[in-house]
């Protein structure tokens, strides 16, 4: 079976969610993470 992993998150002004698939929840969790903490690295620039 497929697991989807979605993890919300947020900066204390914005929120975004992240998606991890894969057929391994721990995998899944780590991309959904992974995901997460780089976009958010990525958009606190500007700040």
């Amino acid at each position: 079976a497929v697991v989807r992993v979605l993890i919300e998150s947020t900066d204390g002004v914005k929120n975004w969610g992240t998606i991890g698939v894969s057929e391994n929840i721990i995998e899944a969790s780590w991309q959904a993470l992974e995901d997460s903490i780089v976009y958010g690295l990525m958009h606190m620039e500007g700040r």
